[in-house]
């Protein structure tokens, strides 16, 4: 417990710093977001969860024996890797298509649809590689403990509080959220993801399934992050899906300890 501890204050402390930094200076106009400096500072603030998840786990013996096995294998079942892809894409479509309807609004894509094979290898790694942390490591500690209805607000809980300093960051789509919304849709990811990762042990699932959210948000399939009644509604009901998910899949797994 105490380097998960540790793990999580290096990775807050690099991700504050360098995103604070860069909010201040950006909102001084000293510089533009634009600039290698400013890109440097988010890139790095970006990476602490990765590098820290690095640094913890080469350091511990038994999880260096099994880290790249679960970072790299490719030996799934086609229908994870279906689940991977579509998920994320369904529930944030589903948001989308239920939301757009009830307030009367014609849905519009800021690029185009054949866009998205770009924008989901530019989101493996800015974005989907956070799960080497929050997956393969911090995850992969909690799971000795705790169960995963747990396991899953918590790390949605940690993930939301991180991406903090990107509110203050003008030119990030963030600054524009509402924060309380956005804490509901990092729990409600979370689910699944945690799902995804006790059944396969993949990290590399993971963050596939981190970098498909990430790019269905560039072609338009993202959720609402306004703190509208119809909002936090939804990703309630979303939630409550993978909650059942989560519940169903740790039941059937302790009858089958049970029984044997």
């Amino acid at each position: 417990m105490k380097n998960t501890v540790r793990f999580l204050i290096f990775t807050f402390l690099l991700t504050y710093v360098s995103h604070g930094v860069l909010a201040y200076l950006t909102r001084q106009n000293i510089l533009d977001f634009t600039s290698i400096a400013a890109q440097v500072l988010f890139i790095i603030g970006g990476s602490s969860p990765t590098i820290f998840a690095f640094i913890f786990i080469l350091r511990n013996p038994e999880m260096k024996n099994t880290f790249f096995k679960r970072l790299l294998s490719v030996k799934h079942k086609y229908s994870l890797w279906i689940f991977v892809i579509l998920t994320p894409l369904a529930l944030a479509g589903f948001f989308r298509l239920t939301y757009n309807l009830i307030n009367n609004e014609v849905f519009q894509s800021p690029y185009p649809f054949y866009l998205f094979p770009v924008f989901l290898l530019i989101s493996v790694i800015f974005g989907g590689l956070e799960e080497v942390g929050w997956r393969g490591y911090l995850q992969e500690n909690l799971m000795k403990s705790k169960s995963l209805i747990p396991i899953s607000i918590t790390i949605g809980i940690i993930w939301g509080i991180w991406h903090l300093p990107m509110f203050f960051i003008e030119a990030l789509s963030h600054y524009q959220y509402d924060l309380f919304t956005f804490m509901l849709g990092g729990i409600m990811y979370s689910i699944y993801l945690t799902w995804l990762y006790a059944k396969t042990k993949s990290i590399l699932l993971t963050v596939l399934f981190h970098a498909v959210i990430n790019a269905g948000a560039n072609i338009g399939l993202s959720l609402v992050f306004d703190g509208s009644l119809l909002s936090i509604s939804l990703i309630v009901i979303l939630s409550l899906i993978g909650f059942g998910l989560l519940y169903y899949s740790e039941y059937n797994h302790q009858e089958v300890n049970n029984e044997i």
